[in-house]
């Protein structure tokens, strides 16, 4: 098996071919109804917007953006950080098999550091950044999914 290369396209759709291939655990989970848009800022002050789209148990088409004005879905949420704190979340994934309690999205969001919510369209504003707090269990097995898939971490 080829390795994907963390960020990419191709590595969200495993996440996501890994969902849709285990529907009873989302179907636990609850239903998702959020855009959920990774933003990963590199130490060289190039971007990377990810468009992860959740509807009922399943996530995708994925997709890129290059703003998060472009972003036009139902109910997106930014979440944005660092490379470094997003490295570390996969790479303890990778070690674990899921995310150490130091490295869960809620762990990593909550203080707004070192990954931080922001809504994309100002008109819902809190409500769809609320989404992520409502559906996070959900989202946090949806990383976790990385345990399985081959990664490649950007240099």
């Amino acid at each position: 098996m080829t390795a994907v290369h963390f960020p990419s396209v191709a590595w969200f759709q495993q996440l996501a071919d890994a969902m849709a291939a285990a529907p009873d655990r989302y179907r636990r989970l609850g239903p998702l109804d959020m855009t959920l848009v990774p933003r990963i800022l590199f130490p060289d002050g190039h971007e990377e917007l990810y468009v992860l789209p959740f509807r009922g148990y399943t996530c995708g088409p994925i997709s890129q953006a290059e703003r998060p004005e472009q972003v036009r879905a139902h109910h997106p949420v930014l979440i944005e950080g660092e490379w470094a704190a997003w490295r570390e979340m996969v790479e303890s994934i990778l070690a674990h098999g899921r995310a150490d309690l130091t490295h869960t999205l809620n762990y990593l969001t909550l203080p707004d550091w070192p990954l931080r919510i922001v809504p994309i369209d100002e008109a819902q504003g809190q409500l769809d950044a609320d989404r992520f707090y409502r559906y996070q269990e959900s989202l946090q097995a949806f990383f976790d999914e990385a345990a399985a898939v081959d990664t490649q971490l950007a240099a």
